[in-house]
């Protein structure tokens, strides 16, 4: 009867140890992946877990770093401490979200953009005034309000908005993905179903031999 048991336990440990194995291997890419990229172009940063609170659309192409997730939410951080950029820390939801253990070269958007501040000259007098001012400030991204664009921007220390997309920023080269004949999608998989059913098998036999045996012992003449 020892025998026997010792067989169960050694088709369970195995049955289980494969089962981990193949789980591991679906698990590791998305347990390890650091960044994630904007897919679309209305993948929007918010202040809370809540559209409502949306900031402005991570530029197309481009990332932000995961620092942790909570269900369909990331918590990350987008931009760099590099003047005259300044790190921002929200959320954004994981849809069209791809991860990667690896970002870009060029991680975030870094396209400053040129604000013209304009100013009234006063009536009735002759005073010289500077009608309009431009400034530079550190685009973040583009946030629509119905069909009026906005671009959330850094100048002067200060957040806000001034009018215009400003979307004609350069693109992320973005992987090619390989000829159909050539997609091994289920090739993992296939490989960690043999091993699964060459364990299985194994123990399996194993436990035949070891019941067969027992049974001569058990009725020996």
């Amino acid at each position: 009867m020892k025998p026997f048991k010792t067989a169960i336990c050694c088709l369970w440990a195995a049955v289980v140890s494969a089962s981990l194995f193949c789980s591991a291997g679906g698990y590791a890419f998305g347990a390890t992946a650091r960044y994630v990229r904007a897919d679309a172009k209305d993948v929007y940063f918010c202040e809370r877990k809540d559209l409502s609170y949306a900031l402005f659309a991570i530029p197309y192409t481009y990332c932000a770093e995961v620092l942790s997730a909570d269900g369909e939410w990331y918590y990350v951080r987008y931009a760099a401490d590099k003047p005259p950029y300044r790190a921002l820390y929200g959320y954004c939801r994981s849809e069209n979200l791809t991860p990667l253990d690896e970002p870009p070269e060029n991680t975030y958007l870094d396209m400053p953009v040129t604000v013209a501040f304009r100013a009234d000259a006063p009536t009735g007098g002759s005073l010289p005034v500077l009608n309009e001012l431009n400034v530079t400030a550190a685009f973040y991204g583009v946030y629509y309000s119905g069909a009026t664009a906005y671009s959330y921007v850094l100048y002067d220390g200060k957040f806000g908005y001034v009018y215009g997309a400003n979307d004609d920023y350069p693109l992320n080269e973005l992987p090619t993905p390989p000829p159909p004949d050539e997609v091994k999608s289920d090739g993992g998989a296939n490989t960690k179903l043999i091993t699964v059913l060459a364990l299985t098998g194994a123990a399996a036999v194993a436990l035949v031999i070891l019941y067969l045996t027992g049974r001569k012992r058990c009725f020996k003449p």
